[in-house]
């Protein structure tokens, strides 16, 4: 009977940490593809005002890098996604 039971406990307790790990990476997935689109668009929004700032152009480099960042960004978002379906 305690044998019973112990196999009963230790199959629902691998069910259990195989759920667990399914939805972290889940998360991880999630966290993996907002931060490649995020931190591109932040990136070409840093390198255009700082080149706005060296040659005194206010927006001009500010947006022609904000275009390329928001472009380069769901670039990798596409490529994360095409590797994703591949596997």
């Amino acid at each position: 009977m305690t044998n019973k039971l112990t196999d009963r406990i230790d199959k629902k307790l691998k069910d259990l940490k195989s759920e667990s790990k399914n939805q972290n990476s889940d998360y991880n997935l999630g966290l993996k593809l907002s931060m490649d689109l995020v931190s591109s668009i932040i990136a070409g929004i840093l390198i255009g005002l700082g080149i706005d700032k060296i040659f005194s152009t206010k927006p001009i480099f500010f947006l022609i890098f904000l275009l390329l960042g928001i472009i380069g960004g769901f670039f990798n978002l596409y490529k994360s996604i095409k590797k994703l379906n591949k596997n």
